[in-house]
């Protein structure tokens, strides 16, 4: 394991469980980790302010990436940047799409702010995501750059939407859809990734990809769980992943993570296939 220097951690379905809890075993176990020497960061698709509950109870102080790989703690000047965002004439096509569906969105801007586009009700809103303010004609309002959209709806709708929104924006679409959870899909500037502001973020930080340990559970982790030093998927991952991980745990609330734990304490973790 001495190759090894950095983990970098998801969160939803990762450290948190399918229901969005942190447990106490998963605490311990990145505690023990850290514990071991290596440092300990996450990248997430959350924002800054729905990730802190959860970041001050892992007690996670490296400098991190958020928003899908939209925003990054730069570690050169102490600040929370934003690297790209979505173009606004692509959010206004967004805007002017949803009425044929029955979809909710959440807009996320620089700032903090969080608008949301209509009253359905999401799962676990307002105890573990923001409600946002809502903006029923958010069309004739929005006058910036989102740095990412959230979108939540049946499975068939949003495979309908998604298929309609990439035939509207064509060959020359400047972003990327992907699902970060069973009920969500998100919107991110298709030049960012979790994968590119983590590989940024390390390099600031000093280390090499190969002496970094991705963690994650779906599609948006797919670029580190690829290129860092070793990629470990929590549970059973999607088709995407694994085809590239190198390992594999249970989810949190099988001790996926104390696994791992356990497993990088014997020194028993393989390398980079």
């Amino acid at each position: 394991m001495s190759q090894y220097k950095l983990f970098v951690f998801d969160l939803d379905g990762t450290l948190l469980t399918q229901d969005f809890r942190l447990l106490p075993g998963t605490v311990a176990a990145v505690n023990d980790i850290r514990e071991m020497g290596y440092r300990v960061t996450v990248a997430t698709g959350r924002s800054y302010k729905s990730a802190k509950p959860f970041l001050d109870e892992l007690e996670i102080l490296e400098p991190m990436v958020f928003s899908n790989g939209a925003v990054f703690d730069n570690p050169d000047t102490g600040e929370r940047e934003i690297i790209s965002g979505i173009p606004l004439e692509t959010a206004l096509v967004v805007l002017m799409l949803l009425p044929e569906f029955e979809i909710s969105a959440k807009f996320h801007l620089a700032g903090g702010y969080l608008y949301k586009t209509n009253d359905t009700p999401w799962p676990d809103e307002g105890i573990h995501f923001e409600v946002g303010t809502i903006v029923p004609n958010l069309k004739a309002e929005l006058t910036e750059d989102p740095i990412k959209i959230v979108f939540h709806a049946s499975k068939p709708e949003i495979e309908a939407f998604t298929q309609r929104l990439n035939e509207v924006l064509g060959s020359k679409s400047q972003v990327r859809l992907f699902r970060s959870h069973e009920r969500y899909v998100e919107m991110t500037n298709k030049n960012v990734s979790k994968g590119f502001a983590a590989g940024m973020l390390i390099e600031k930080l000093g280390f090499q990809k190969s002496e970094v340990i991705a963690v994650g559970d779906q599609d948006n982790d797919l670029e580190m769980i690829r290129d860092f030093g070793l990629g470990v998927v929590v549970g059973p991952g999607t088709p995407n992943l694994a085809n590239i991980m190198d390992h594999q745990v249970p989810y949190p609330e099988e001790n996926g993570i104390e696994l791992l734990r356990d497993w990088v304490k014997a020194g028993c973790i393989p390398t980079k296939h």
